[in-house]
């Protein structure tokens, strides 16, 4: 079973579940068991990372979620997609528009990804963001493809339902082909090319970067060459239109706004707001994933896409180790679709972090079944209000639903 842990709380002896990757190449494999080198690395490179070993004896003891498959498929999906964004950021930068022939090569790799998730579903979607990532839009590319594509196929029937009942036809030939999501996912932020220099500025925006922002859509949607598939370009334009209207580029709100683009603004923001930047810390998975579900800005997706994005996500990765009120600690044994924040706990180390004997652990069982059993903290962050949501969803004021963007680069998340 994997037990999660930081890397001050490495030991030599103890042996990775999975790889650990610097950008996309394996530093240490799965398997490995760690020696005080790695860990001294580890600690100068990742100082911040949490790292999955393996706990022998809970393994004999409890079923956990295996979740290897899920990361090694979001892994090669992101690695190819990235190498593709690399390119189109190379080509855009040295003042080359794309033709129809760069796009040819693309979209190769574009549908050999599709064919490859398609071929591969995954249980849970999961992206681990680079640590030493030197180009953000790259791997922020590959990461709404990846969200985008797994949420596509997840709802085909849906996207099928929207895509004819928007349309002036009676049906539409291969309404579920996702073929214009996918592009659409790589291309969404290539207006953001020449100016991407915000994503490395710590000082306010002037009004004319925050106006130029706000217009990256429609340049991205004009930078795209002619033989695109019209769909393609729509769906560029409008992925930062908002389910209430409180969008842009032009305030669309509900149905009007494509599917492909309701299911990318979703997996945009989640992207976004799990990445680091210079301007922002990384907000962990299960922060965003309870603001977009129960905070002022639910309003602005789609409430079905929302739904069921929040049954493939992790807010809380198998093997968490999670403190409790009485001091004691919980580990994340398995997840739970229908209630993302209530995952199957058990309690197994006690107030110094030792494990517990085999008759003192108490469960596996879903958090929020034990009123006497209430998490407090995972890492350094409070996760206390967990305890309130499985007991009732969070409320919204009225006011709050309302809520429009704020000011300050807004064009990432929400």
């Amino acid at each position: 079973m994997p037990v999660l842990l930081g890397v001050d709380d490495l030991e030599p002896g103890m042996v990775l579940v999975n790889n650990i990757y610097n950008e996309f190449s394996v530093l240490l494999p799965h398997g490995r068991k760690l020696t005080e080198y790695d860990i001294s690395a580890l600690r100068r490179k990742f100082p911040e990372i949490m790292i999955q070993v393996i706990d022998p004896v809970l393994d004999e003891l409890v079923e956990f979620d295996d979740d290897r498959h899920d990361r090694e498929v979001a892994t090669e999906v992101r690695k190819n997609i990235a190498t593709v964004s690399k390119k189109v950021s190379q080509t855009l930068r040295s003042g080359v528009e794309l033709k129809g022939p760069n796009v040819a090569g693309i979209q190769k790799v574009i549908e050999e990804m599709m064919d490859y998730l398609e071929n591969n579903p995954v249980t849970m979607a999961i992206i681990e963001q680079s640590n030493s990532w030197s180009d953000y839009l790259q791997e922020h590319s590959a990461n709404v493809f990846y969200l985008s594509l797994v949420m596509g196929n997840t709802i085909r029937n849906y996207v099928k339902q929207e895509r004819e009942r928007l349309s002036a036809a009676k049906s539409i030939h291969n309404a579920m082909n996702l073929t214009p999501l996918a592009t659409a996912a790589l291309f969404h932020d290539i207006g953001m090319t020449p100016i991407e220099h915000v994503y490395k500025k710590q000082d306010p925006l002037t009004k004319e970067e925050k106006q130029a922002i706000r217009q990256h859509p429609v340049r991205g949607a004009e930078m795209l060459p002619e033989q695109i598939d019209p769909m393609v370009r729509l769906v560029v334009r409008c992925h930062h239109e908002n389910q209430n209207g409180s969008g842009y580029p032009e305030g669309l709100s509900g149905d009007r706004i494509n599917i492909f683009a309701r299911i990318m603004r979703i997996a945009d923001a989640y992207a976004a707001a799990t990445a680091a930047k210079a301007y922002q810390k990384a907000k962990s998975a299960l922060q965003v994933l309870h603001e977009m579900l129960n905070g002022p800005y639910r309003v602005f997706y789609d409430p079905v896409v929302l739904k069921v994005f929040a049954s493939i996500m992790q807010p809380l990765p198998i093997g968490a180790k999670l403190r409790l009120d009485s001091g004691r600690w919980a580990v994340v044994v398995r997840h739970n679709q229908g209630r993302p924040f209530q995952p199957d706990l058990i309690v197994a180390f006690d107030e110094l972090g030792d494990p517990l004997t085999n008759d003192q652990l108490i469960g596996p069982f879903p958090l929020g079944q034990r009123p006497d059993i209430k998490v407090v903290t995972f890492g350094d962050e409070d996760v206390s209000f967990l305890n309130e949501l499985c007991n009732e969803e969070a409320q919204l004021e009225p006011e709050q639903l309302t809520q429009s963007a704020g000011d300050l680069l807004d064009f990432v998340y929400p």
